[in-house]
């Protein structure tokens, strides 16, 4: 007897819904959904919590266009979860937990290309799944359409990118030297032609691989953690005293990631001006023999 889909059994679950049905799942793509939409009472409430991050999308496992499905339905509710791994499938107090994301293959229902998936039966009331549904409910902000642009836009340039500064390290290093524009492409992704400093600083946002929607502080400690983790700025404002970092300090470290479109001397400008702007509290340009970066215990 050939064995029911992933697909299928949620499907089964879904059907005599009569309330609130509940898919939540990392990766959501369009098809897959509106494979589960089909069944689902229009009456009942659906509601949808996933996570767009511009590499996944740009891989395509996840498709912010599924809020333009989700209008055409009406009677929903779609959150992001930034940190989600969980996939759940609700119905009543019913509830199946597994693997299976809404992908086709997640579902078992692209042929020989599926995923070996598992969903288990369960309840909401069971005390793991409560507490998932908790911190869910604790961390999920709503998506909107300005959010689905941004990281569709994001995901387009991470794939069309060529000019990949720090790309043979494990380490997020910009390119552009406009770092004061950042949140606002951030937000709204230019679209269109774009100039080369343009483009460098939408490649820059969209391999820092964001999610979207946080606000100005959110994205100002988001860009100073990856920042943070860049080896010449760790060292620098960890150091116990004033110091200086000057390009000549860096020269090794910036050969190494330099390449035909980001020669040493760019990434050792960018860098600087990024420091300078997202730690303003802890660091200054200074203008010496060359462009340098002062770490001061006291800056005013």
């Amino acid at each position: 007897m050939e064995r029911a889909t992933q697909g299928a059994r949620i499907r089964a679950l879904f059907e005599n819904a009569d309330d609130e049905v509940t898919v939540i799942a990392p990766f959501i793509k369009v098809d897959a959904l509106r494979s589960l939409m089909e069944v689902i009472p229009a009456e009942a409430h659906l509601r949808c919590v996933s996570r767009w991050l511009p590499r996944e999308i740009a891989a395509g496992v996840s498709d912010p266009e599924i809020l333009d499905l989700l209008k055409t339905r009406g009677n929903f509710s779609l959150s992001l979860v930034d940190r989600l791994h969980a996939k759940l499938y609700i119905a009543g107090d019913r509830c199946l937990a597994g693997s299976a994301n809404v992908t086709l293959a997640g579902l078992g229902e692209s042929g020989e290309g599926s995923n070996i998936e598992v969903l288990v039966e369960t309840t909401i009331d069971e005390p793991g799944i409560a507490a998932t549904l908790e911190a869910i409910a604790q961390d999920e902000r709503a998506a909107t359409s300005s959010m689905a642009r941004a990281a569709r836009r994001l995901a387009e340039s991470l794939s069309a990118s060529k000019t990949l500064p720090g790309a043979l390290t494990a380490h997020w290093f910009p390119g552009s030297r406009r770092p004061e524009q950042a949140y606002g492409f951030y937000t709204q992704p230019p679209s269109g032609y774009l100039g080369v400093a343009d483009q460098i600083l939408l490649d820059d946002l969209a391999r820092s691989n964001l999610p979207p929607g946080l606000n100005e502080g959110e994205f100002r400690d988001a860009i100073r953690s990856l920042l943070m983790a860049i080896p010449l700025a760790e060292d620098l404002l960890t150091a116990s005293e004033d110091t200086t970092l000057t390009r000549s300090d860096a020269t090794s470290w910036l050969e190494a990631i330099s390449g035909d479109d980001f020669s040493p001397n760019d990434l050792w400008i960018a860098f600087v001006n990024w420091m300078a702007h997202f730690f303003s509290d802890l660091v200054m340009k200074q203008e010496i023999a060359e462009i340098a970066l002062r770490r001061a215990r006291l800056l005013g």
